[in-house]
């Protein structure tokens, strides 16, 4: 007689452990409906309360935003240099207090994104990658080197 023990069979903190092993991208991707046992311990552990979608490229993206129950989305940080147009796909989430952005250029879509949410956000975090190029306007000047 032979036992077998199934993925499901894991106890909750078996899967906790594995869980902390992961990032939350990749936690979210790989177990989110799955079944209803783990959906459920997915909720219950806040992991769509805290969404860190920083590594999710734009066809994971777009999978992810159609999985997640984001009126349960507290806090959300993106890469837009990871998928460019992350910013401008979100729909309102009513509980987001905070935002954190990463490697935004361009800020259209930023200031839309705020203004959809001022109501409830308490927190914003944005590191620009903008890279400045000096330039200098004043070309061929002579220089003098006399001191009078």
């Amino acid at each position: 007689m032979t036992f077998s023990t199934t993925f499901d069979d894991l106890p909750d903190l078996i899967l906790i452990e594995i869980f902390s092993y992961l990032s939350s991208f990749n936690t979210l991707w790989g177990f989110t409906h799955l079944n209803q046992h783990i959906t459920s311990l997915l909720i219950e552990r806040r992991y769509f309360r805290c969404v860190n979608l920083s590594s999710a490229h734009y066809f994971q993206f777009n999978k992810i935003i159609q999985i997640i129950p984001l009126n349960n989305i507290e806090s959300l940080t993106i890469d837009v240099n990871a998928s460019p147009l992350q910013l401008s796909c979100w729909p309102y989430m009513p509980r987001l207090s905070t935002l954190r952005l990463k490697g935004v250029r361009e800020y259209n879509d930023v200031i839309i994104f705020l203004l959809l949410h001022a109501a409830t956000l308490t927190h914003l975090t944005i590191h620009s990658r903008v890279e400045f190029k000096s330039v200098s306007k004043f070309r061929n000047i002579p220089q003098d080197t006399s001191l009078t």
